[in-house]
């Protein structure tokens, strides 16, 4: 297995690892998975049996209303998180904190809920204030709460906070490094997700598994490197994830921004499993190198072998059709998306306005729109210029105008530039002028592109 990994570890400069102190860690208290509270409306909801009657004496007795309140805003917190109910959430955590049971710690199910809480608004002070009463209360962390907040921090924003976190765990399961891993590569760090992913490989090599490996081959399409790719592509073969289809659409992925179409190609021949996702990835990798017939191809492969296509298939041979000029393929293309239930899509659409309009069928553009029960800028944007392009400036200002006052949509610099456009094509150039003049007027314009 060393022995393998060997050429991984040699692609990288063995200066630029991190060999964090074990001495220097924080220590953590923990207790077993096992003993997690659950929320207590299940508990409460969890038996039919009626309730016996309560005594009048047992009536008459005060309860403690610090413990009442802290248990009721704790249920509460959870049901409302449950619910996605985010704001309200977090909103009863404040209460919480501010009353007299403020200072006690809560479970790890409505430390659970909060978090959930907090990922769903994305707000990094809701994070630090959750964090913060953990700690002050003296909350018991165990693996997976550790792990929670982890990627609390990390999807709220909070990376050098979580990259402190996750130095000072204790111990680091595979989830640890994975959610670490996965977040340096949405922001695109792909250089720290290598060293991470050597460091993982360097701790818990045993662990490492395809979703581990999808990570790597993620990271060398990154960095563009198809060599490091191949040696994640030996290494899964090695260890026998050869046919799983995520690594295999991975590798596809990884192949065709690297390049190297022949290598995609070969694996996704030797797919056992052929997903709509393993199509579409080999599809959009023959039509980024240009090769638009071989996707075309590809297509109608797809097609004889029985698989679903998604909203994303037909957008992506809708601008292949647009490449080879060929609108009998693409009115063909349109007939299946709209037989297979994908006639509103709001991607797939736009991208037949495109067409239609490149090609002058301006009336099959239109009706296309008009059709769309959910449209955006670009749809917009692409039917106007569509007009300008084909000298009707009447149709591109009347359908400005309703974009501006009925519709209620702020246009971008690509909408100005399509509309004045129209203008000076049909010789309106007083309209032209006025559209100017209110762009310029309108503080939500957005002018950056025309500095």
């Amino acid at each position: 297995m060393e022995a393998n990994f060997s050429t991984i570890l040699q692609w990288k400069n063995p200066s630029l690892s991190i060999d964090p102190n074990p001495s220097n860690l924080k220590k953590f208290k923990s207790f077993s998975f096992q003993k997690r509270k659950i929320p207590s409306f299940l508990v409460h909801c969890s038996s039919l049996k009626p309730k016996p009657r309560l005594s009048a004496a047992q009536i008459d007795l005060p309860k403690p209303a610090v413990e009442s309140s802290s248990s009721s805003l704790s249920t509460q917190i959870e049901k409302l998180a449950f619910f996605g109910k985010s704001r309200e959430a977090l909103a009863l955590f404040e209460i919480l904190q501010s009353s007299a049971g403020g200072a006690d710690t809560l479970s790890s199910a409505t430390y659970d809920a909060l978090v959930n809480a907090c990922v769903g608004l994305r707000s990094p002070a809701a994070a630090r204030a959750v964090f913060r009463h953990m700690v002050d209360t003296w909350f018991e962390f165990d693996q997976y709460i550790r792990n929670r907040v982890l990627f609390m921090c990390l999807r709220c924003g909070l990376v050098p906070d979580a990259r402190r976190l996750f130095d000072q765990m204790p111990e680091r399961n595979v989830l640890s490094w994975n959610i670490m891993i996965s977040v340096l590569l949405e922001s695109r760090s792909f250089e720290e997700a290598f060293d991470l992913f050597l460091l993982m490989w360097e701790e818990i090599p045993e662990l490492v598994g395809s979703r581990s490996l999808v990570m790597g081959v993620q990271i060398s399409a990154g960095l563009g490197s198809g060599s490091l790719g191949s040696q994640f592509h030996s290494l899964g073969l090695k260890f026998g994830m050869g046919e799983n289809v995520f690594v295999s659409c991975a590798l596809v992925d990884m192949y065709s921004n690297c390049d190297c179409i022949d290598e995609a190609r070969w694996v996704f021949d030797e797919m056992p499993e052929k997903t709509v996702v393993a199509w579409n990835t080999i599809i959009a990798g023959y039509a980024l190198h240009g090769y638009s017939e071989e996707a075309l191809d590809l297509y109608y492969g797809m097609q004889r072998s029985g698989v679903n296509m998604d909203q994303f298939t037909y957008s992506l041979v809708i601008r292949i059709c647009a490449r080879l000029g060929s609108l009998e393929h693409a009115k063909q293309v349109h007939a299946g998306m709209v037989r297979n239930g994908y006639g509103t899509d709001l991607v797939a659409n736009t991208a037949l306005v495109d067409l239609y309009c490149k090609w002058g069928r301006m009336e099959y553009a239109r009706n296309v729109f008009d059709r769309m029960p959910c449209k955006n800028l670009v749809s917009w944007n692409a039917l106007i210029g569509g007009y300008g392009v084909h000298g009707m400036g009447d149709e591109a200002v009347a359908l400005f105008d309703r974009l501006v006052t009925k519709e209620g949509l702020v246009p971008n610099h690509v909408t100005f530039l399509a509309v004045l456009n129209a203008c000076r094509s049909s010789g309106l150039s007083t309209k032209g002028m006025e559209i100017f003049q209110s762009m310029a007027k309108d503080p939500k314009t957005d002018t950056c592109p025309f500095a």
